[in-house]
């Protein structure tokens, strides 16, 4: 049997080691100058090289041939053989996710512990695995070890989830972040292993098993084995997608487009489309989330925020994250995420149908709605808003004569926000700014939306030839202010009818 690729190419020297330089060279510094501490604790996602610099660090300080100031194991002598083939005692590997209890601790560590290396220079090492999942009183046996160990023992505990780890076990370590490693250094070192398998496979893919491990280097080596198994030679596009999630990201970023631009019809085609080429939705959901979030983010960190694409969906991503709203964006993934917990559908495409049209639904009611304006001109244009008080106080006065046709020309954006405006008035007017009066709150969190007040900038542009700011406020004297108040007209009750349905009893 074939030794899987991860396994087979597993790091043998620091130099080899994807990522993580710092802690490489602060390890080979301690090395070096044989500065070492008796506990280690190693944090992390998972595949990021924990293990491998545990059993590289291990093999360092017990190798026989490793000159004094230097920090790289010879991976030749028979401490290092025994340490690559897992025949040693002196680097004993405990997976504490199967061994949790205190017995498994007391008999697997602190009995070993006092036994003393084979290689009297050298070091018994102890790598815990999963230290997380260690029991409470496991933790507390573990921990008199850790305050007072052997002289020769040194500890490497590796999590990650360190949230999990008691603070009296973290105090005693000496800690090093694992961070994942960059899509950049996986392609690279996917590169080197083909090159080595004399294999040959797409670049395009090659970031694509990158961008799906997700910064594990261990998933994409093992992604990578699967697919150079299919044919050692020229691996096809076709035989990557056996392995590999097909994943279309112009399909993708053509949907985003559409949602943006409030074309339902649209996006609802494109859905069927990738229904019928074949492609799976569950993967292609996964992938319109990570591609939202990228925009997401983009747009409120900036140019410093690392994207994991090529440089087309690059482009494609800073288009989007100029273009799209950061609330709507939002709404969006919200909208998508809560379809996702429909577990079971008679039809696979429905859950994604339903999220675009309830989001495009949610904007035909508050945004992007060409509407027509009405074109009645002043006979006097207001070109601009002079700052004395008495034209202050005509061009009010003007606005309010106007305020019925203001009212109407706001129907075919929403009618609801015609039927407030009924029972509102302009209240002031403070240079290019008309404040507005309401007698509610709730009229108030209805209204005070950037849509609404894009809507009536323009109803108020084409109807009174001026850029007006629009603002709404609670007009705590209402009722003095608002002279029809008291009672509404017919037309009024019929067009509340109109809009909410019923009839006068």
């Amino acid at each position: 049997m074939s030794e899987v690729i991860y396994r087979k190419y597993r790091p043998k020297t620091f130099a080899e080691v994807v990522g993580q330089k710092p802690i490489k060279i602060t390890l080979e510094n301690e090395i070096a100058s044989g500065n070492i501490s008796h506990a280690y604790l190693f944090v992390g996602p998972r595949g990021t090289g924990k293990t491998t610099l545990a059993r590289l660090f291990a093999r360092s300080l017990n190798c026989l041939d490793k000159k004094e100031g230097e920090y790289e194991p010879c991976n030749k002598c028979q401490i290092c053989d025994l340490i690559l083939s897992g025949r040693t005692m002196d680097v004993i590997e405990i997976d504490a996710a199967s061994h949790t209890g205190v017995d498994n601790v007391r008999e697997n560590i602190i009995a070993n512990a006092q036994v003393p290396p084979f290689n009297n220079k050298g070091y018994k090492i102890f790598v815990i695995d999963e230290v997380h999942m260690l029991s409470k009183s496991a933790f507390n046996a573990l921990l008199k070890t850790l305050e007072e160990p052997p002289r020769q023992v040194i500890f490497i505990l590796a999590t990650t989830e360190i949230h999990k780890v008691p603070e009296t076990i973290i105090s005693r370590c000496q800690r090093f972040d694992f961070k994942k490693i960059p899509q950049a250094d996986v392609v690279k070192r996917l590169t080197e292993i083909l090159e080595w398998e004399k294999a040959s496979v797409p670049d395009h893919i090659l970031s694509e098993i990158a961008r799906r491990s997700e910064g594990c280097l261990r998933d994409a080596e093992s992604l990578l084995g699967q697919i150079i198994s299919l044919d050692h030679g020229q691996v096809t596009e076709e035989m990557a997608s056996l392995v590999l999630p097909r994943s279309n990201w112009q399909e993708i970023d053509a949907l985003v487009e559409s949602l943006r631009q409030n074309n339902l019809s649209t996006a609802l085609n494109q859905l069927n489309k990738l229904v019928n080429e074949g492609i799976d939705l569950q993967n292609f959901t996964s992938d319109l989330i990570d591609y939202l979030r990228q925009i997401m983010l983009y747009q409120i960190i900036g140019p410093s925020f690392a994207l994991d694409f090529s440089d087309a969906l690059i482009d494609s991503i800073k288009k989007h994250a100029s273009e799209f709203p950061l609330k709507e964006l939002s709404k969006l993934l919200n909208i998508i995420l809560n379809k996702l917990t429909i577990k079971e559908s008679m039809i696979d495409q429905l859950p994604l149908e339903l999220a675009c049209v309830e989001y495009l639904l949610e904007q035909q009611d508050s945004t992007n709605i060409t509407t027509p304006i009405s074109e009645e001109i002043l006979e006097t244009p207001v070109a601009s808003v002079p700052q004395n008080t008495a034209n202050k106080t005509e061009i009010l006065t003007t606005i309010k004569n106007k305020w019925p046709q203001i009212v109407e020309d706001t129907k075919p954006f929403n009618h609801s926000l015609s039927m407030i405006l009924k029972t509102s008035h302009p209240l002031e007017l403070s240079n290019d700014r008309i404040i507005i009066g309401l007698e509610f709150d709730f009229h108030l969190e209805q209204l005070d939306k950037p849509a609404v007040k894009g809507h009536m900038v323009e109803v108020f542009e084409k109807i009174l030839h001026h850029k007006f700011k629009i603002e709404f406020k609670i007009d705590e004297n209402f009722k003095d202010n608002h002279q029809n108040f008291k009672g509404k007209s017919e037309k009024e009750v019929s067009d509340v009818l109109d809009t909410f349905g019923g009839e006068v009893v």
